[in-house]
């Protein structure tokens, strides 16, 4: 059998492209498979195109997975009140393991970190890590967060001068827990939103919030497969029914190109404008 790492890539032939193919297949999952698959489509073509090696694009046809899109999954209301209720009130304790060891899951911020999840549409980090001088005011006095796009930063592994944000308007109902949680008495300030005094890591937070939302879940009665993942995709449902095309513009699932598109014109402040002035989740 040929030798791959020895081959020259001159000589890489459609024998190489379906014994990879079919290892591949066995270690991805559809999506992994077809983003792997395309770039190396794209790898050969700049060898080709830039580079001026002459050979053949081996990886320019290729059968791609069928990837079966899932249904959105989001809680209602009512659901996610069963889960808030059931805090301080349902057994805390979580059984690990066979040996019967328990572990508490209560923590005195689950409360205000479930909302904020809820009300801001973050992703973990970037929830965890809110501020109060994130907060930014528009001259008509609309308030919303500025802060670091960071997995689109992780991803292009930008330099601080070129660091990408993302913009998360502050609506009325956001509004009223950061008044709960002492935005008048700590507006500008460096402290942290949710849980001021921590002497733990941010990630200890934030699997804490996890695995707490979960085992919440379970003992409230709330018959669905969710995760707290789900209230960013809960949030993310509202806004679209106010935003339509513009959600992207807020959600940062366009990743850069909506930055690039929207970002400098002013189309993204008045996007945030309109979202805190209508967004409502749960429609209230």
């Amino acid at each position: 059998m040929k030798n791959v790492a020895q081959t020259r890539i001159v000589n890489v032939d459609q024998t190489d492209v379906g014994r990879f193919y079919t290892w591949a297949d066995g270690h991805y999952g559809e999506k992994s498979f077809n983003k792997c698959l395309s770039g190396l489509r794209a790898f050969f073509k700049f060898l080709i195109d830039v580079e001026e090696i002459v050979m053949k694009n081996q990886f320019a046809v290729y059968e791609s997975k069928h990837i079966i899109k899932k249904d959105v999954t989001i809680l209602t209301k009512e659901e996610f009140d069963e889960i808030i209720n059931s805090i301080g009130v349902a057994n805390p304790f979580q059984v690990l393991g066979g040996k019967g060891e328990k572990k508490n899951m209560f923590r005195p911020y689950l409360i205000e970190g479930f909302k904020l999840f809820l009300l801001t549409g973050g992703r973990r980090e970037e929830v965890v890590d809110l501020k109060w001088n994130d907060i930014l005011i528009t001259v008509e006095g609309v308030k919303f967060f500025a802060i670091a796009n960071k997995k689109l930063n992780r991803i292009k592994k930008t330099e601080d001068s070129q660091k990408y944000n993302k913009h998360i308007p502050i609506n009325e109902d956001l509004f009223d827990l950061l008044v709960q949680l002492g935005y008048h008495e700590r507006k500008n300030s460096n402290d942290f939103i949710l849980f001021p005094k921590r002497k733990v890591k941010t990630k200890t937070i934030m699997n804490d919030l996890s695995k707490a939302f979960t085992h919440y879940l379970k003992e409230s009665g709330v018959d669905k497969e969710v995760s707290l993942k789900n209230l960013r995709k809960t949030y993310i449902t509202w806004v679209n029914r106010v935003m339509g095309k513009n959600t992207g513009i807020l959600t940062s699932h366009g990743g850069e190109q909506v930055l690039k598109d929207y970002y400098l014109d002013g189309k993204i402040l008045s996007a945030i404008e309109e979202a805190a002035l209508k967004v409502r989740v749960f429609g209230a």
